[in-house]
């Protein structure tokens, strides 16, 4: 999961990362929090150095839609210190790794 984090921050928004950081201790206060909780919850996350600083992105996969589609659904989120907080549901062909395709989620999807 954290190579298809990785790969959605590099390929599908196009970010050049620049150095990987494990450490919660590495991000901003306020992202920390957010970060664990979804740590806890069992959703990867993963975070890297940017040339605009950092940037920390974390998947809540849903299972039951990656099956019907045959593919990797994903509510994504992600924080950069340019932009904020953002999140979209998006989904990736295993077998194509660099190509999402991205949209809002409908109310009834889970989140």
């Amino acid at each position: 999961m954290e190579i298809l984090l990785t790969r959605f921050l590099s390929d599908a928004l196009g970010v050049t990362l620049t150095g990987r950081l494990d450490n919660l201790g590495d991000l901003p206060t306020d992202w920390r929090t957010h970060l664990q909780l979804a740590e806890d919850s069992g959703c990867a996350w993963v975070a890297w150095l940017t040339a605009g600083g950092p940037i920390a992105v974390c998947g809540k996969p849903d299972l039951q839609g990656s099956r019907r589609i045959s593919a990797y659904l994903l509510l994504v989120e992600w924080r950069d210190t340019l932009s904020g907080h953002h999140s979209l549901w998006c989904y990736c062909n295993p077998k194509r790794p660099t190509e999402w395709t991205v949209g809002r989620g409908r109310q009834n999807e889970p989140r």
